[in-house]
C-alpha cells in the first residue's frame, strides 16, 4: 500500500513538472508568435510607378481605418495557417545566402530587375483599406459585416465558421464559404428579407431598407513559392495579396531565376503567367492576379541572357524571349542609347562551341537582329578627341583654337572668323600641316600678302588641317642687356613676366656673379634705353656705387662680313664713363645708349667699407663688442682698448675663433668627395659629416707673447667675426683615448707625461704610444717625438691640457704583436743559453 502510494506521489509530480515545462514552452511560443506577428497588406500597381523594390528592412503592417458601425478589417489567422513571421525568417534568411558569395552578389547587381527585390526604401505590402473586391472567395476565417439601414436598423459581425456558415439570429445558418463576395450578399439579403420587408419591394411600395456587406476580418492564406528563388518555402499571407506580395516575401527570382515566365498554378491548372518586365518597362503588371489558399508560384530558369555594357543608358544584365530583337532590347529594357554612343557599329562577343567570336553588327540590322545566349553587346563611345569637320589655327591671331570648315572652308574666311591677325602677325609666311590620304603629313607655305593682293590664290582647307600663324617677336632672337656690380637687385620678378607685359622691372634669374660679390640682373633690351635707365630698373645703386667708373662690354659684331681675312683676335669693345649719381635727367646724365647683349658693370668704391666687429669673451676687463677702426689692427691693440686682462686671466689658454666661407662650389666638391668615401668605405658604419659653406675654427694663439711683443708675428691681424676667448687658469689635466680609465686629474707642475697615464690606468693594450699627443688650453697641438728612432720624448704638460692616446692600427697592431713574440723568443732562448752555460761550468 505504502509503496503504490509512493509510485502515486512520484507520477503526479512527474505529470506536474511535465505539464509546467509545457505551459512554459507554450507561453514562450505565443511572445514569439506575438511579437513577430504582421500582416501583408493588398499591392497595388498605382504603387509601382517609380520601383526599385527592395526585401531587406521590409516589414508586414496592417494598417487601420475605422468607419461607424464597422470594425477595422484586420486578418484572422486560421488555425491551420503558418505564422506571417515565418515568410519574414524565411525572407532574411534569403538575404544572407544572396550575400554569402561576393562573386555572385556582384553578377546578382547586375541583372536587370534585381533591384525591384533588394531595395530597402520601396516595400510589397497587402493594402487592408481598399474596398471588398467582387470576386473575392469567402473561406473559414474571413469575418462578414452587416449594416442594415432605413426603416430598420441593425448591425451583424459574423465570422465564417470552419463549415463555410455564418449564423444570424432569427434566421440561421447561411452557406457562404467558397462562393464570391457578390454571391453571398445576394444569398444573406435574401434570407434577411423575411425578417426585414423592407428590403424588397412589397406589393407595389418601394424598398425602405438597405442592407450593405462588406469584409471585416479576412483570413490568411498559404501559397507555396518553388523554383529559382532566393527563399523557396511555403508562406503564410492576406487573402488580399496577389502574386507580387507573395513574390517579393521570397527575395524574388535568384541570379539563375526567369523574370519572364513566373507561373500561378491552382488546383493543378495554370491560371497565370507574369513577365516582369512589364512592370519594369511600363509600370503595370498583367497576370499580377490574387492568390487563393494553396495555390503554388513556380519560378523556373531562365532560358537566354545577354548582357549589353558601355554608352546605354542602364547597362545590365537582360534576360530575353527567342521574339525580341537588339533594336527592343536596347531601347525599351535599356532605355535607348545615351548621347555618347557610337550607333554605327556595335561589338558582340559571342560563344562558339569552343571559345568565342566577335561580330561587327550595322545600326540598321538591329530590328533584324535577335541576340542568343551568352552575347555581350558593347555600345562604345564617339571619338571625342576627333571632330569630322574642324581644322586648327593657332599662333599670333585674336582667337586662335578649333574652326569648323563647313563655315570657313578658305584661310581667308578662317582669320576673318578669328578676328585677324595679331599685331605681331608675320604674314609672309603661313604654316598649313595636312594629313595626306596615306596618312602621312605634309607641310604647306603660303604667303598671305599674295593672297590678299591676288598674285596666289586662297588656300581651300582641308579636315584636321593645322594652321599656324608665326609672330615676328617669336622669329626674332631675345634681346637682353645684363647688368652687375652695386646695384640694388630684387629678386623676386621673373623676366618672362616682364617681357609678356612689356615691364621694365625685372630679373631673369638674380644670383652672384663670378666673384661672389654682386647680383646679376637680365633684362629685355629697349630701343634709346642708356645706362641710367637700366640702372633704374635694377633697383637703383648702392651706397658703395662708384658711379665715376661705369664699364660696358660690347658684343662684336661682324654682320655682312663673311671674308675670313677679316677675323681678328678683338672679341669684345669696352666702354669707361661715369654716370650722374642721382639718376636725374640732367646736362651731366651720360648719352651712352646701350645695344643688345651689353654688359654693364657698376664697380664698388675702393674707399668705401662696411663696419667691421670683434668679440672679447672671458677674463678680460671690459668683455663684449669691439667695432675694429683699421684693416691692420692687432689683437693687442684691441685688448688694451678692452681694459687689459682681469686677475684671473690664463693667457696662455686664449683661443682665436675664426669663421672661414668657402664657395659654393667647394662645398659641392666637398661633398661629391665625402659621399664617394662613403660609398666606397668597407666598414660597418661611417659618420660623413655635412660639408657647409660657413664653419669655425679654433686658431691656437700666443697672447703672451702678443702682448709682450706688439706687432710681433704672434700679434696676429684681427679679421670681422673673429672671437678672442680668455679662459680662467685651469687646474685639470685630462686623459682620453687608449688608456685604461680616461678620466681628468689634478695638474701639478713640472710632473711628466707618463705620470699623468699613470693616473689614467696606463696603456691599453691597442696604445699607439708614439703617436700621442697634447690639445694645449689654446687649442694648439704639441705631438710626441722619437729620439735617435728609439726612444719617445713626450710633450710638456700644461694647466688645461688634454692628452690623447690614438690607437694602433691594423698594421702596427700586427707589428706590435709580432715584435713581442720576437722579444719574448729572444728572452726565451737567452734564459736557455744562460742555463746551459751554468752547467757546464758546475761541471
Amino acid at each position: 500500500m505504502q509503496a503504490n502510494d509512493c509510485s502515486n506521489k512520484v507520477s503526479t509530480r512527474l505529470i506536474s513538472s511535465l505539464s509546467s515545462k509545457f505551459i512554459f514552452s507554450a507561453l514562450f511560443l505565443c511572445l514569439t508568435f506575438l511579437s513577430n506577428y504582421g500582416n501583408a497588406q493588398n499591392f497595388t500597381l498605382g504603387d509601382l510607378q517609380n520601383l526599385a523594390l527592395p526585401m531587406q528592412g521590409s516589414k508586414i503592417s496592417t494598417s487601420t481605418t475605422k468607419s461607424p458601425n464597422v470594425d477595422p478589417r484586420k486578418v484572422n489567422d486560421a488555425t491551420s495557417a503558418k505564422s506571417i513571421s515565418d515568410s519574414l525568417k524565411t525572407k532574411a534568411a534569403g538575404n544572407t545566402v544572396s550575400t554569402a558569395d561576393s562573386e555572385s552578389a556582384a553578377f546578382r547587381k547586375k541583372i536587370f530587375g534585381i533591384n525591384m527585390f533588394n531595395n530597402p526604401n520601396i516595400t510589397f505590402e497587402s493594402s487592408l483599406n481598399i474596398p471588398t473586391p467582387k470576386n473575392y472567395i469567402l473561406g473559414a476565417g474571413d469575418e462578414l459585416v452587416i449594416d442594415i439601414n432605413g426603416y430598420s436598423e441593425e448591425h451583424y459581425t459574423l465570422p465564417i465558421t470552419p463549415e463555410g456558415y455564418v449564423k444570424i439570429a432569427k434566421i440561421g445558418n447561411v452557406f457562404v464559404s467558397g462562393i464570391s463576395i457578390e454571391e453571398a450578399k445576394k444569398r444573406i439579403i435574401d434570407r434577411l428579407s423575411k425578417i426585414y420587408v423592407g428590403l424588397k419591394p412589397y406589393g407595389g411600395a418601394p424598398a425602405n431598407t438597405t442592407a450593405t456587406i462588406s469584409l471585416g476580418s479576412i483570413k490568411t492564406i498559404r501559397v507555396s513559392i518553388l523554383g529559382d528563388v532566393v527563399a523557396p518555402g511555403t508562406y503564410s499571407i492576406s487573402s488580399l495579396s496577389r502574386v507580387m506580395n507573395a513574390l517579393y516575401l521570397s527575395g524574388g527570382p535568384s541570379e539563375s531565376g526567369t523574370f519572364r515566365e513566373i507561373r500561378v498554378i491552382r488546383d493543378r491548372k495554370l491560371i497565370a503567367q507574369l513577365d516582369l518586365y512589364d512592370l519594369l518597362t511600363t509600370g503595370n503588371l498583367r497576370q499580377n492576379v490574387g492568390l487563393h489558399d494553396q495555390d503554388i508560384i513556380q519560378v523556373g530558369s531562365y532560358k537566354s541572357r545577354v548582357e549589353i555594357i558601355g554608352e546605354v543608358k542602364k547597362p545590365a544584365v537582360f534576360e530575353t524571349l527567342p521574339n525580341e530583337s537588339l533594336e527592343k532590347i536596347i531601347n525599351e529594357y535599356a532605355n535607348g542609347f545615351t548621347p555618347m554612343a557610337y550607333k554605327s557599329v556595335l561589338k558582340i562577343q559571342r560563344l562558339t562551341e569552343k571559345d568565342s567570336k566577335l561580330i561587327d553588327l550595322s545600326n540598321d540590322l538591329l530590328s533584324s537582329f535577335y541576340p542568343k545566349a551568352g552575347d555581350i553587346i558593347t555600345v562604345e563611345k564617339v571619338l571625342m578627341n576627333r571632330i569630322e569637320n574642324a581644322v586648327t589655327l593657332e599662333g599670333a591671331v585674336f582667337r586662335p583654337g578649333k574652326f569648323s570648315i563647313n563655315d570657313s572652308p578658305t584661310l581667308t574666311k578662317l582669320i576673318k572668323r578669328a578676328d585677324s591677325f595679331r599685331e605681331d602677325a608675320f604674314l609672309g609666311r603661313i604654316s598649313i600641316v595636312r594629313l595626306r590620304d596615306d596618312l602621312t603629313k605634309e607641310n604647306i607655305s603660303v604667303n598671305y600678302n599674295d593672297i590678299l593682293s591676288g598674285k596666289s590664290p586662297d588656300i581651300a582647307l582641308h579636315r584636321e588641317d593645322i594652321v599656324t600663324v608665326y609672330s615676328v617677336v617669336e622669329l626674332m632672337e631675345k634681346y637682353t642687356v645684363r647688368i652687375q656690380g652695386e646695384i640694388n637687385l630684387k629678386d623676386d620678378a621673373p623676366l618672362t613676366s616682364a617681357i609678356e607685359k612689356g615691364s621694365t622691372a625685372v630679373s631673369e634669374t638674380p644670383g652672384e656673379s663670378p666673384n661672389n660679390e654682386s647680383p646679376i640682373g637680365t633684362f629685355p633690351f629697349l630701343h634709346n634705353m642708356t645706362v641710367e635707365d637700366l640702372v633704374e630698373k635694377a633697383g637703383g645703386l648702392k651706397e658703395s656705387a662708384a658711379t665715376g667708373r661705369i664699364e660696358v662690354i660690347r658684343r662684336k659684331k661682324n654682320i655682312g662680313k663673311d671674308d675670313p681675312s677679316q677675323i681678328t683676335s678683338t672679341i669684345g669693345e669696352r666702354f669707361n664713363f661715369a654716370i650722374n649719381n642721382n639718376l636725374a635727367i640732367d646736362p651731366s646724365a651720360s648719352k651712352f645708349i646701350l645695344e643688345p647683349f651689353d654688359e654693364v658693370f657698376v664697380r664698388s668704391s675702393p674707399n668705401y667699407e662696411k663696419q667691421q666687429f670683434i668679440s672679447i669673451e672671458g677674463q678680460i676687463t671690459f668683455p663684449g663688442v669691439y667695432g675694429l677702426e683699421r684693416k691692420n689692427e692687432h689683437i693687442s691693440e684691441v685688448i688694451a682698448r678692452a681694459g687689459g686682462l682681469n686677475a684671473q686671466a690664463y693667457p696662455k689658454g686664449a683661443t682665436l675663433v675664426r669663421k672661414f666661407k668657402i664657395s659654393k662650389q667647394e662645398v659641392d666638391r666637398k661633398s661629391e668627395q665625402m659621399s664617394e668615401l662613403s660609398d666606397n668605405t668597407t666598414e660597418a658604419t661611417v659618420k660623413v659629416k655635412s660639408v657647409k659653406e660657413e664653419t669655425s675654427e679654433s686658431i691656437g694663439i700666443d697672447l703672451v707673447k702678443a702682448l709682450e711683443e706688439p706687432n710681433s708675428s704672434a700679434d696676429m691681424l684681427l679679421q670681422d667675426g673673429d672671437i678672442i676667448k680668455i679662459p680662467k687658469e685651469p687646474q685639470t689635466v685630462r686623459m682620453q683615448g687608449e688608456v685604461l680609465y680616461p678620466t681628468s686629474t689634478r695638474y701639478i707642475e713640472n710632473l711628466p707625461f707618463k705620470h699623468y697615464i699613470s693616473e689614467a690606468g696606463g696603456y691599453t693594450e691597442l696604445s699607439s704610444r708614439k703617436r700621442s699627443y697634447i690639445i694645449y688650453a689654446n687649442g694648439s697641438v704639441d705631438r710626441t717625438r722619437k729620439f735617435l728612432g728609439l726612444i719617445n720624448i713626450y710633450p710638456k704638460v700644461q694647466p688645461g691640457s688634454e692628452i690623447v692616446v690614438p690607437s694602433l692600427n691594423i698594421r702596427q697592431g700586427a707589428s706590435q704583436q709580432a715584435f713581442q713574440m720576437i722579444q719574448t723568443l729572444t728572452m726565451g732562448l737567452t734564459s736557455v743559453a744562460t742555463l746551459f752555460a751554468l752547467i757546464r761550468t758546475f761541471k
